[in-house]
């Protein structure tokens, strides 16, 4: 794992050394904070009656909207029009078709609710984990950047409570929720080594980095004969005892 963690580190570095690749990575940031997440925020205030819950719903929508436009802002500071980000990189898309299409369904019961909020709170552990690494990577390069990520990523511990309250206000049974929340894990792990196997591979095709072609060359390599992208890795998050 170590390893691993890394390779994902070194990778970053040359991702973020050209304005192209800092322009991706904050444009797939900003998709991620706005995609998706609106149809559980906006089903979900329908359901629920509980004034604080719905007051902690309307604040989660509007913070999303805000990072959004935060990693806009710094995508376009970037001076490289990268275009819409692609479907296939959408890791909430890729965990939304693992589960049947849960946002096609929408939340129509208190069940729903729960299960809305465990696959928001499975992304948001993601970002947490990812977040401090993004902010790593940019901080020589980009230190303003850094701190939008280092901003964000306070409001993401927040929202993770707003997620493990919800979650298990609404879950029929503290088994039920524990179970859903590991399944949960579970299918966004594969996703998301699902979902860095294919951004790796765009970068590389699109000459985002600043790798020269023998070095694409080797790191699609290293890729393959290393096996980097096989094994589903949970966030830290899935080791802890509580919810």
């Amino acid at each position: 794992m170590a390893l691993l963690e890394t390779l994902e580190r070194s990778f970053l570095s040359h991702l973020v050394a050209t304005p192209k690749g800092r322009a991706h990575l904050l444009n797939q940031v900003a998709d991620a904070e706005s995609n998706g997440e609106s149809k559980v925020f906006d089903s979900a205030l329908a359901l629920v009656d509980d004034e604080a819950i719905r007051k902690l719903i309307a604040r989660h929508a509007r913070d999303e909207v805000e990072h959004a436009k935060m990693f806009e802002d710094r995508r376009d500071a970037q001076g490289f029009d990268v275009g819409a980000a692609p479907e296939h990189l959408r890791l909430i898309v890729r965990l939304d078709k693992k589960l049947g299409g849960f946002f096609e369904r929408g939340v129509r019961t208190r069940r729903d609710v729960m299960d809305a909020y465990l696959m928001l709170q499975v992304v948001e552990e993601r970002a947490c984990t990812q977040f401090p690494k993004f902010a790593d990577a940019f901080r020589a390069t980009d230190p303003v950047t850094a701190r939008v990520f280092d901003e964000v990523g306070k409001d993401e511990e927040r929202h993770l409570k707003y997620c493990r309250a919800i979650a298990k206000q609404y879950a029929p049974s503290h088994a039920i929720h524990m179970l859903t929340l590991a399944e949960m894990r579970a299918n966004e792990a594969e996703c998301f080594v699902e979902n860095t196997r294919a951004g790796f591979e765009w970068v590389l095709d699109g000459g985002y980095t600043d790798l020269s072609p023998i070095e694409r060359t080797g790191w699609r390599s290293l890729g393959r004969l290393g096996r980097i992208f096989e094994t589903p890795r949970t966030t830290p998050f899935a080791t802890l005892a509580a919810a």
